[in-house]
């Protein structure tokens, strides 16, 4: 067994990652927030954004100001 283990080559493969794997996102309206090719809200990752999620990102600020009062 040993020796089948020893005779095997550790091949490695890398992959070339090609731009039209890559998807496209468009800026939206609010900074640090795009869309995909569905026209879904996503942040920089490509991770799909929830319309609270959206809400605490679009009025953060307003927020801010509430926790502080």
């Amino acid at each position: 067994m040993k020796e089948h283990l020893q005779k095997q080559a550790n091949e490695i493969e890398f992959w070339d990652i090609e731009p039209e794997d890559v998807p496209v996102l468009e800026e939206s309206d609010i900074p640090g927030v795009y869309f995909n090719e569905f026209r879904e809200y996503v942040d920089e990752e490509g991770n799909v954004l929830s319309p609270s999620d959206l809400d605490a990102i679009r009025y953060k600020d307003d927020y801010e100001d509430d926790y502080y009062r």
